[in-house]
């Protein structure tokens, strides 16, 4: 007669086997050794039924093409269009932010700043303490960047056909290379406009979600007179 533990482990181990052709027969079926690229932007009906659909990463090279920030977006602009505005910055020690950090949950400091003094700290021209990045998720390019909101569309039209919806949120994020965004799972789909530098993504392929670890840790918020420091 099998013992309850020795069922459990079988259980698991077949848990794990089937996993792993999941993960197999995904990347044999549909998935991509690469994210691919597109030179001109798909149509509603094929932006979904390619990439929505099936949960498929893909980079599209002329999608923002026509959009002035393109040519516009420069630290003399910014300074000129929006350096007295004070806007809202996240300030963390490491460039982690919302990241896990000795056991908790760790959010960072939001600190309020003139955009020049922003600026002047991206382009090093000085040096406190942390890492600073706009990187509120609020939909702040419409609520705190109306100065340049025509530079850029608020919506991407044949995305939002797709969707058969406008746009949650438009957000504007500017940073260093050494701002981090943590792994995580956002509850929608994303379409990131690259204006300007680059950006690093690792997707996650979907068949691999259920063998990531799911915690629940107690949050901290990173308090201005830490000056920077966990």
């Amino acid at each position: 007669m099998m013992s309850s533990e020795s069922k459990v482990s079988l259980e698991c181990e077949d848990l794990d086997q089937c996993l792993q052709d999941v993960a197999v027969e995904a990347r044999e079926l549909y998935l991509d050794p690469q994210v691919p690229y597109l030179d001109l932007p798909p149509s509603p009906l094929d932006f979904h039924r390619t990439w929505v659909s099936p949960n498929k990463p893909v980079i599209i090279r002329t999608a923002i093409q026509h959009w002035p920030a393109l040519n516009k977006w420069k630290p003399q602009y910014f300074r000129q269009t929006l350096g007295q505005k004070e806007v809202t910055v996240a300030v963390t020690p490491n460039g982690y932010a919302d990241a896990v950090y000795d056991g908790k949950f760790v959010m960072p400091e939001e600190r309020t700043m003139k955009f020049s003094s922003f600026l002047d700290i991206i382009e090093r021209k000085t040096q406190p303490n942390g890492v600073f990045y706009v990187q509120k998720q609020n939909s702040n390019f419409t609520e705190e960047f109306q100065e340049i909101i025509s530079d850029a569309d608020v919506e991407i039209s044949w995305a939002t056909e797709a969707f058969g919806k406008l746009p949650d949120a438009v957000n504007f994020w500017m940073g260093e290379e050494a701002a981090v965004t943590s792994m995580h799972k956002d509850h929608y789909e994303n379409l990131y406009c690259v204006i300007s530098g680059q950006k690093n993504l690792h997707p996650a392929p979907p068949y691999r979600p259920p063998v990531y670890p799911i915690w629940t840790l107690p949050t901290r918020q990173i308090p201005r007179e830490c000056g920077g420091r966990v």
